[in-house]
C-alpha cells in the first residue's frame, strides 16, 4: 500500500500513528528506567520496554506499507519474528546486521519476561544505545520524523562503564561464567541465568531468527566448563564487532557482523582427528545450534499442524538422515531435534502434506493411542 493509499483511509492512518506514539513512549520510558538510580527491576523493565518500542513501530512501518498487521490464517497481530521477517525480506526496512540486533533483543525480553537472567551492564548498554541509534534511523528514514526534535539532546542512556569491543567483552563474560561454574556453590539455574545474554548473541548470528531452549543452554553450561576459550563454544560470536559513530542525540551504537574477519572454523565430521591449527570447533560441542528445532517448532515454520508435520517427517523418512535429526540427551531428558536441512526439505515438499497426512494419519493416530 502506497502512502498516498494510507492517508485515504483515516481509520488505518488512525492506527498507524497511534502505534508510532506507542512505540515513542515506550522508548522514552525505557531510557527512562535505564537511567534510574535504583536497580530494582532496571534491566528487565529496559529490555521489555526497548522490545515493545521495535515492536509497534515496525507495526506502524508495515501497517502503513502494507494496510494490516494481521495474520489472517491465525487472527492474531504479527508475533514479532514475523514483523523482522517483512521488515528485512518483504519491505527491506532493515539490513541483516539490523535484524539481528533486534533478534538479539527479542532473545534477552523473551528471558526478561518468562526466566531469569544476569545481564552485564555493558550488555544493557550496548543494546539500550543501540535501540536508539536503530529506532532514531526507521523513525528518519522510514517515517521522515526526527528523534532529536522529539527528546532534548541529553536525553540518552548515560553509562559510567562505556561499552569495549565485543571480543574484550564477551571476554570478561567468559571469565566471569567460568567462576561461577567453578564454584560448587553455584546451582544450574544461576549458571544459567548468567549463560542466557552470550546465547542471545550467539543466536543472533543465525539466519533463522529463533530463541534459546533450555535443553541448548544445558549443553553449552556443559562445554562451557570444558572450554578454555569463549570462541570454541560460540564461534559465531567472534564474527560480531560494535560500531559506535557520532554524537549527542545523534550517538550510534550498532552490532554488526564481520564475515571477512571470521575466524577460521571448520566444523569436522564424528571420528576425524582434530588439526589444531585448522578447526578449533567439533561438531558435538555445538550440536544443538545445528539441531535446534524441536516438532512444534517445525510445523510452526511451515504453517502447518504438528500432526501434519509428523506425516511428512515419515514420508520423507526425515529421521534416517543423521544430517536432519539428532536425538540428544542432557541428563535424564531426552531431546527430538531437526536441522535447518529437514526444514527445507520439509519445504520443498510443502504442497504434499495433504497427501503425506491421508497417508499416514492411521499408523500416527494408533501411535498416539498407544502413547495414551
Amino acid at each position: 500500500m502506497t502512502q498516498a493509499a494510507t492517508l485515504s483511509n483515516p481509520d488505518l492512518h488512525h492506527d498507524v500513528g497511534a502505534l508510532r506514539s506507542k512505540a515513542i513512549e515506550s522508548l522514552i520510558l525505557a531510557i527512562e528506567v535505564f537511567n534510574r538510580p535504583t536497580e530494582v527491576a532496571r534491566a528487565d523493565s529496559t529490555l521489555i520496554l526497548l522490545h515493545h518500542s521495535f515492536e509497534m513501530l515496525l507495526k506502524s512501518l508495515i501497517a502503513e506499507r502494507t494496510g494490516t498487521v494481521i495474520d489472517e490464517d491465525r487472527r492474531y497481530s504479527y508475533a514479532f519474528d514475523t514483523c523482522l521477517r517483512i521488515a528485512e525480506q518483504d519491505l527491506k526496512i532493515i539490513s541483516k546486521d539490523e535484524r539481528r540486533f533486534l533478534s538479539t533483543l527479542d532473545n534477552l525480553r523473551d528471558s526478561a519476561m518468562h526466566y531469569y537472567q544476569a545481564v552485564s551492564e555493558q550488555i544493557l548498554y550496548i543494546h539500550a544505545q543501540g535501540s536508539v541509534s536503530l529506532f532514531g534511523r526507521l523513525l528518519r528514514v522510514e517515517a521522515g520524523q526526527s528523534l532529536a526534535q522529539m527528546l532534548p539532546a541529553r536525553v540518552l542512556p548515560i553509562c559510567t562503564q562505556p561499552p569495549r569491543e565485543i571480543h574484550l567483552l564477551v571476554d570478561q563474560e567468559f571469565s566471569n561464567l567460568k567462576s561461577l561454574l567453578d564454584d560448587p556453590r553455584t546451582t544450574k539455574s544461576q549458571a544459567i541465568a548468567a549463560l542466557r545474554p552470550l546465547m542471545a548473541f550467539s543466536l543472533s548470528t543465525e539466519d533463522e531468527p529463533r530463541r534459546m531452549n533450555t535443553a541448548e543452554l544445558e549443553v553449552a553450561i556443559e562445554n562451557l566448563r570444558a572450554a578454555q576459550t569463549w570462541q570454541t563454544v560460540f564461534p559465531a560470536i567472534a564474527n560480531l564487532r560494535l560500531v559506535p559513530d557520532g554524537g549527542g542525540i545523534e550517538f550510534k551504537v550498532r552490532v554488526a557482523r564481520d564475515d571477512a574477519q571470521a575466524l577460521p572454523v571448520r566444523v569436522i565430521k564424528p571420528g576425524e582427528p582434530v588439526d589444531a591449527d585448522r578447526a578449533i570447533v567439533e561438531r558435538e560441542i555445538n550440536i544443538m545450534d545445528k539441531f535446534n528445532l524441536g516438532l512444534i517448532q517445525l510445523s510452526e515454520k511451515l504453517g502447518i499442524t504438528s500432526a501434519r508435520a509428523r506425516a511428512m517427517l515419515c514420508e520423507y523418512k526425515i529421521q534416517t538422515d543423521p544430517e536432519c535429526f539428532r536425538t540428544i540427551t542432557v541428563g535424564s531428558q531426552v531431546y527430538k531435534r531437526y536441522s535447518k536441512r529437514a526444514l527445507d526439505q520439509l519445504r520443498e515438499n510443502l504442497p504434499n502434506a495433504e497427501d503425506c497426512w491421508e497417508k499416514h494419519r492411521v499408523a500416527l493416530s494408533g501411535k498416539r493411542s498407544k502413547r495414551a
